[in-house]
């Protein structure tokens, strides 16, 4: 099955591809009341999947793709879409880790491509200790190899996320450190 990806927007910029395992609509995160979020109208993935017909049957599609697909097949997909201009892969756009298995799976990936891979979860029940080196995971209100919180004011102690990624890398590098981001 050929991999579906998209290549960056407005905030991430066009030098990063995203990848999703699943849907904000049937985020296993926000199901199991493991999203830092008290209110789903605040998540842009499932605003996205709202406002555009298409956007969920996409996502729907990802998770097939996601789900049926080995490894190998994945970051061989992933690597032949990597070009000069490609320096990051982002996972979970939308959506979050069913399981150990994805975390295992985005980690056997990471080890394969070609570029490092960022992303973000609230899966602050899986083990994120032996991941690839080439994998940073942004943990949701909790430390994996960064925190990233959601917060109504900066608190001033803390790295905090300018909103443009083009900008700026904090989420893309391990560094150990939380990083505040003013809700929206």
């Amino acid at each position: 099955m050929r991999i579906k990806v998209s290549r960056g927007n407005r905030k991430i910029g066009t030098d990063t591809l995203i990848i999703n395992m699943g849907s904000a609509t049937d985020c296993p995160s926000r199901k199991s009341g493991l999203c830092q979020l008290d209110n789903p109208e605040k998540c842009y993935a499932l605003k996205a999947e709202k406002q555009y017909g298409n956007c969920l049957p996409a996502r729907r599609y990802q998770e097939q793709i996601w789900d049926n697909s080995t490894p190998d097949d994945i970051a061989s997909q992933l690597n032949q879409m990597v070009s000069s201009k490609i320096k990051y892969i982002r996972f979970s756009e939308s959506g979050d880790f069913k399981a150990q298995d994805d975390v295992n799976k985005m980690s056997q990936i990471a080890d394969m491509v070609t570029v490092p891979i960022y992303g973000y979860t609230a899966r602050r029940d899986l083990d994120f200790t032996t991941i690839s080196k080439n994998m940073v995971t942004n943990g949701s209100g909790f430390m994996a190899n960064n925190q990233f919180r959601a917060v109504s004011r900066l608190s001033g102690e803390n790295l905090h996320c300018v909103g443009n990624c083009r900008l700026c890398n904090l989420c893309k590098i391990s560094h150990g450190k939380t990083i505040e981001v003013l809700l929206h």
